[in-house]
């Protein structure tokens, strides 16, 4: 009787590539998989370490595992990734009915892990974390037909709050042709949404190139069949180049979507938690964008309560995204983060008071993304329909403007049924805070 494994992975996109790496290796050697531990052999868990809440939902995931091991069915528990990487010998104290632990390479000894637990053994392993070329035997997990496909490891920018170059290591690039190749796999396989990410996407290819080479992988990328709609997240701001903003208007198929995590906008802030843009970077960079073509749609993130943060320069931050009018907004409260410099530093703001900070800026935001919504009502998209909520009656999906699992949806009033993981073609019709409604303009599902 095959082993059955349930598979939980926490975090990124980027930890749920990883995920679907291992769970393409254990699939090739036999064993099963089941949605809950309670009917598994063996819990597989990848975790997420970034934030302290992250590390909270993390902790809690295994302690609900150990819970299974001690009073269930369940005899073997995994746990792999970002926490053990960065926490090896506090979980053996913490989770002592853990049975393997593997680092952020975990894909790389996920078959001997599985091995040794099933026999009753104890097992850890912190491969190192140079690329290898397994992506494209890996089990896609998200719904089709949205596939993502990670462009590159690690980071190289060190920001005084972050402890991903620590976990994940240095940027590593995967070859173009590799890249190209996965995409080309799954889009073969009915995968139209591509998704591409790693930690800072513009600086793609200048450890193996020698300079940036992002604008060249998309423009080869939109070109392979099948590909409907083209993405690619996490770019720095200053990574942003023309030759890049060319290659979004010259495919139709690229979504005019740049997805560009600015943390702040005082320049004292910012040049603190060692980021190479300001204020005036961030603007300009917002200009150059919507100069390209009205029709990009921006989204950032920032961090409110960072060290040294008072009022004024929460009031800084708030007048920069007035000023911006990013059309999606993120607000995260600072995480002190142990073995980043910014833990260290002077001035830590205190938990109310950041949760203050980050509801007046969210607040801010709320009538910036209903003026721009509003601008896209009249707009003619197609929709990548994601279900239906029966208590209104609705349709919802995603238009070109909106990311899975982060931004709004567009709502789809329907007299006939739309099928799930299909573009339909509509026009937006009415503009709300975060979502959009839109009326079909042709009953016949977009030809791929």
């Amino acid at each position: 009787m095959a082993i059955k494994i349930g598979v939980i992975s926490l975090g990124c996109a980027k930890n749920m590539v990883d995920t679907e790496v291992m769970l393409g290796i254990l699939a090739n050697e036999g064993y099963e998989f089941v949605q809950q531990l309670d009917q598994a052999d063996i819990a597989l868990i990848n975790t997420c370490a970034f934030t302290n809440d992250a590390k909270e939902e993390s902790i809690n995931t295994i302690l609900e595992a150990e819970q299974q091991k001690r009073f269930g069915s369940l005899k073997g528990i995994i746990v792999v990734g970002c926490l053990p990487q960065r926490f090896k010998e506090q979980l053996r104290k913490l989770v002592p009915r853990v049975d393997a632990y593997l680092g952020t390479a975990a894909y790389k000894d996920i078959s001997d892990a599985i091995k040794k637990v099933a026999a009753g053994e104890r097992y850890s392993a912190y491969a190192d974390r140079t690329l290898t070329e397994e992506f494209e035997k890996r089990i896609i997990t998200t719904p089709k037909p949205t596939a993502y496909v990670k462009i590159a490891e690690g980071c190289d920018n060190k920001c005084g709050y972050c402890v991903i170059p620590d976990v994940r290591g240095p940027y590593q690039s995967r070859k173009i042709e590799d890249i190209l190749s996965e995409i080309k796999h799954f889009a073969d396989q009915g995968y139209s949404e591509i998704i591409l990410v790693s930690q800072d996407s513009t600086r793609y290819g200048t450890d193996i190139y020698g300079e940036p080479r992002l604008a060249e992988l998309m423009d080869r990328a939109a070109q392979i069949k099948g590909v409907h709609w083209l993405r690619a997240l996490y770019f720095y701001p200053d990574g942003i180049s023309d030759e890049l903003l060319d290659v979004f208007v010259k495919h139709d198929n690229i979504t005019k979507y740049i997805d560009m995590p600015i943390q702040h906008m005082d320049n004292t802030i910012l040049q603190k938690m060692g980021r190479r843009n300001t204020y005036e970077s961030n603007l300009e960079a917002v200009r150059r964008i919507r100069e390209k073509s009205p029709d990009f749609v921006i989204r950032t993130t920032v961090i409110v309560g960072f060290p040294g943060e008072d009022r004024k320069k929460s009031a800084m931050l708030n007048q920069g995204l007035k000023e911006a009018q990013f059309d999606h907004l993120g607000v995260f409260s600072y995480s002190q983060e142990e073995g980043t410099v910014a833990a260290e530093m002077e001035d830590q703001v205190d938990e109310s008071e950041k949760e203050f900070r980050r509801d007046a800026t969210l607040n801010l935001q709320s009538p910036i993304s209903l003026a721009r919504n509003k601008l896209r009502v009249g707009m003619i998209v197609d929709v990548l329909i994601e279900g239906k909520d029966e208590q209104t009656g609705y349709y919802y999906g995603r238009s070109y403007a909106h990311i899975p699992e982060v931004d709004g949806k567009v709502l789809i009033k329907a007299e006939r049924q739309l099928n799930p993981g299909a573009y339909y073609q509509v026009e937006i019709t009415e503009a709300r805070t975060y979502d959009c409604v839109a009326e079909l303009t042709s009953e016949e599902e977009t030809d791929i």
